[in-house]
């Protein structure tokens, strides 16, 4: 059975600054982008974004948060 995610939750999920185990997201060509080991290090709620850093390799990526589609295995609901 799927679980589900509201977007008000993976907002604070995400401010926590908790490590995220894996998401999938869209990028602006529409292919889906897989990120693992993640932690948020800042988040903008007027632009609606989220920064994230790859814990992996350092790099720091900016996210718009509609285009999550799931977080920890679960899918993201608005």
């Amino acid at each position: 059975m799927k679980e589900y995610i509201h977007i008000s939750k993976v907002r604070r999920l995400m401010n926590s600054h908790t490590e995220i185990a894996s998401m999938k997201c869209w990028k602006k060509d529409g292919s889906i982008m897989i990120c693992r080991n993640i932690i948020c290090t800042s988040s903008n709620f007027k632009g609606n974004t989220f920064n994230i850093r790859f814990l992996d390799s350092g790099e720091i990526r900016k996210i718009k948060a509609f285009f999550i589609f799931e977080i920890n295995n679960q899918e993201v609901i608005l």
